[in-house]
């Protein structure tokens, strides 16, 4: 029982050796570069001795420390800030270390360049496909950018920038999204979050259609009739146009339109809506032939 005690006491001191040993060996770069933000640094301890840092720049020491650990908060990027420490021991100053230290900004993520359409929204079927391109994220130590798109609210895919996306059988959003993210690990330097570069809405296209009536036909010779057209999606403002033998009587402007035939004339309305996605423009009505009875001629009265 002894001897396992032993064992397991000795197995766990090697493993704590191999992780100090590892968290050390990270620190003794003579040249390091790292994120604005806080870093831990660390000699070996010396029992009995305190121990003296120095920094000639670009951040502070938080808190002031003559321990073997030191924490550095770096707030300014730059090149070639020292970081220096020396121990004393019994009155004796021992050797001087020092590390080269670079600071970089904190990732900063990529922004949209060129989104192609270039609109907010669209109606379905008008472009294929949709595309974008970005600026590059910037700071940080072996970082890199990844976008990602989806349609509809679906599952996120991984997007190239530039790559067209395929806009068939979308019904309401395109988005897409990007984020500078791995970076070099234990170099203070966090990435940052998706945020949505590109995004278009789409609108589900609405077919206008139109149809007129005529009332009466057939009519008597030198009676008005009154045509009503009736459109679907026309819209709030939709704009009317009457045509009588293919010429269009520029007074003739709303949903109804009273004239007087001729047998044989053709009545047709076309209609431009005023939904955005409303198709065709204009929407053209079916025709009426004009069915015009002529007056009967009664002869003189007469008498033998």
């Amino acid at each position: 029982m002894k001897t396992t005690v032993n064992f397991l006491r000795m197995l766990l001191i090697a493993v704590l050796f191999v992780s100090v040993a590892g968290t050390m060996a990270q620190n003794q770069n003579l040249t390091q570069t790292v994120c604005v933000g806080s870093q831990v640094y660390s000699v070996d301890n010396i029992i009995g001795a305190t121990f003296t840092w120095t920094l000639s720049g670009g951040g502070t020491f938080s808190p002031p420390s003559t321990s073997n650990t030191i924490t550095v908060n770096w707030t300014t990027p730059g090149t070639g800030y020292t970081l220096s420490v020396f121990s004393t021991l019994n009155g004796c100053q021992g050797n001087t270390q020092s590390v080269t230290v670079d600071v970089v900004n904190q990732p900063v993520g990529p922004t949209l360049a060129l989104k192609t359409p270039d609109v907010v929204s669209f109606c379905a079927g008008a472009y294929p496909n949709v595309s974008a391109t970005f600026n590059a994220g910037t700071g940080g130590v072996g970082c890199t950018d990844e976008y990602q798109y989806r349609i509809d609210g679906g599952a996120w895919a991984p997007y190239t920038a530039g790559a067209p996306i395929s806009t068939v059988g979308a019904t309401s959003l395109i988005e897409i999204q990007g984020r500078r993210n791995g970076c070099t690990a234990n170099l203070g330097c966090t990435g940052t979050d998706w945020t949505t570069l590109a995004s278009w809405t789409i609108t589900t296209a609405l077919t206008v259609n139109v149809t007129i009536v005529a009332d009466p036909n057939p009519v008597c010779a030198g009676a008005s009739v009154t045509f009503t057209a009736t459109v679907q999606y026309g819209g709030l403002t939709p704009i009317y146009v009457w045509t009588v033998n293919g010429a269009v009587d520029p007074l003739a402007t709303s949903a109804t339109y009273t004239y007087t035939p001729v047998n044989g004339d053709l009545v047709v309305c076309s209609v431009t809506s005023s939904e955005t996605c409303g198709a065709p423009k204009p929407a053209i009505s079916n025709t009426i032939t004009m069915v015009v009875k002529p007056l009967p001629v009664t002869s003189p009265i007469w008498h033998n």
